[in-house]
């Protein structure tokens, strides 16, 4: 990676999580679990930077979080919001980003010492952006809905019914948004989601 992306890396990724936080704040209260804008700002995040920035982008944002800023949903902040019912989901952003991060960057790894990026067939990149944030948004889905099981005392359908099924299909469109959006702002910034040396 050169000084101009590596600084562009940087930067994008202070954007994204600024991005991230006003998504979260963005909140529409939907029973335990509120409804937010969060999830298709990190879907962008995850595919948009180098694997090992969005990492950084989400642990950043969950450690400033944590330190009290109000930038978890409904504008809340401190390390209880990390350990209340819903922090499950917040701590499953880190966890699956470093494994989606992980998975991209073995995929997009060149295998030779030039700088170039390899020819790969015009699908590659939008079926790995589709798997990315597929599982993505599996591994969230799995932490926050134990998460919360475990914490509250209720049952796995219980769980299921309050963290999962109804957002479903808001999630769907949502990363759809994320998938729509990416393309054109790659384009436009000029910008690899290769990872960085």
């Amino acid at each position: 990676m050169t000084q101009r992306s590596r600084t562009q890396s940087l930067v994008l990724t202070g954007l994204s999580i600024a991005l991230i936080a006003v998504g979260a704040i963005i909140t529409v209260p939907f029973g335990p679990i509120p409804f937010t804008l969060q999830t298709l700002m990190l879907g962008i995040v995850i595919c948009l930077l180098p694997p090992k920035y969005s990492v950084a982008a989400v642990g950043g944002y969950l450690a400033l979080g944590s330190l009290g800023l109000p930038i978890f949903s409904g504008m809340r902040g401190g390390f209880a919001v990390l350990a209340g019912p819903t922090g499950g989901f917040l701590v499953g952003f880190l966890v699956a980003a470093v494994i989606v991060a992980f998975i991209r960057s073995r995929a997009l790894h060149t295998k030779d010492d030039t700088k170039e990026e390899p020819s790969r067939p015009r699908w590659f990149l939008p079926t790995l952006d589709i798997s990315s944030l597929v599982l993505f948004s599996l591994i969230s889905y799995a932490m926050g809905c134990l998460w919360f099981m475990f914490s509250t005392g209720t049952t796995l359908g219980a769980s299921l019914a309050a963290c999962v099924i109804p957002f479903l299909v808001p999630d769907a469109f949502k990363a759809a948004a994320a998938l729509i959006c990416i393309q054109p702002v790659r384009a436009a910034l000029g910008f690899s989601p290769a990872p960085s040396s």
